[in-house]
């Protein structure tokens, strides 16, 4: 009997620690929640986002609103979003070009991805399409690869420093053998007219932003690297396919939180981020565009894919130089 008492004087003595916290997860959302995007609007985390945004406010009853915050490839964004109370009201959109890529291109970046930032859920992954302007004579990219050779150096890209962009454009370059010059961007929509108008020579980007500019004529898609051809544009060929072998890369993303957020809000922005990817209108988009959506990548999966993809970042940029 009196282990009995005893065992409820604990529970009771313990019931005012535990249960105020479960209350405050179970009232969370109190106010509007921030998503910080390291894009600038019309990229490929912008439209994503922001419909991802419009789904989890009908879930969580208050109001997702994005920041986009494209400076420094995410960091000022990244860096921003620890600054905030650490509450679960205000998330960043991290990716594998911001976590895995630029903190071994910036030194002294002011967070660390796997100290700072936990997991809420992954959003999806995505093959990038390697695009030229319609009035650029190579037809192939056996032919872009014949011309690249024949003149190193004089080949531009387009792409954000450290994007994944960067990345997929320097990995083609090394199998492929050539010297590609990259020029650097931080605004999408320029960098997707400099190149549709032959100002740069080519674009890495992905077909959730950029594949409306191919079927419009605006741009002229050479290959894909992915493993296989895109059910939405089987007409695209594979690099492997069209004379490039080893150039595959897929970019990631998802959402994240600062490491002291409560686990219970972390769930409950898991939850609903999760019923958010399997809504019919974020379904469409993502098989509209060639994107796997990744609903139930909660965060133990996250990590795993973090931890993954770090290393293999690094001996990228090992072999193929930062440039």
């Amino acid at each position: 009997m009196a282990t009995g008492r005893r065992q409820l004087v604990r529970a009771g003595i313990a019931a005012p620690f535990i249960i105020p916290g479960l209350a405050r997860a179970q009232a969370f959302p109190t106010r509007q929640i921030v998503w910080v995007v390291p894009s600038a609007p019309g990229g490929v985390l912008d439209v994503a986002a922001r419909l991802v945004a419009q789904k989890m406010t009908e879930r969580l009853g208050q109001t997702v609103v994005v920041d986009n915050r494209p400076a420094a490839g995410g960091t000022v964004g990244a860096d921003m979003v620890l600054h905030q109370p650490q509450d679960g009201h205000t998330m960043f959109f991290g990716n594998f070009a911001t976590f895995a890529i630029v903190p071994l291109l910036i030194p002294n970046i002011p967070y660390d991805a796997v100290r700072d930032f936990q997991p809420v859920n992954g959003i999806g992954a995505s093959h990038n399409l390697i695009m030229c302007g319609p009035d650029k004579p190579w037809r192939t990219l056996r032919d872009l690869v014949a011309h690249a050779r024949a003149n190193p150096e004089k080949v531009t890209f387009g792409a954000g420093v450290g994007s994944g962009q960067h990345a997929a454009g320097a990995l083609f370059a090394h199998v492929a053998g050539i010297k590609l010059t990259h020029v650097p961007y931080q605004n999408f929509a320029q960098q997707l007219n400099d190149v549709s108008t032959g100002r740069v020579d080519l674009s890495f980007d992905y077909p959730l932003s950029s594949l409306p500019y191919v079927r419009d004529g605006k741009l002229r898609a050479l290959a894909m690297n992915g493993a296989a051809r895109l059910e939405i544009a089987k007409d695209i060929p594979t690099t492997a396919e069209a004379g490039t072998p080893g150039a595959e890369l897929y970019g990631w993303s998802g959402i994240y939180v600062p490491s002291a957020v409560p686990a219970p809000v972390v769930e409950r922005l898991r939850g609903a981020t999760e019923w958010a990817m399997r809504t019919p209108e974020v379904v469409r988009l993502f098989d509209n565009t060639g994107t796997v959506p990744w609903p139930d990548y909660g965060p133990a999966r996250m990590r795993q894919v973090l931890a993954e993809e770090i290393p293999r970042m690094r001996e990228l940029i090992g072999r193929t130089g930062p440039g």
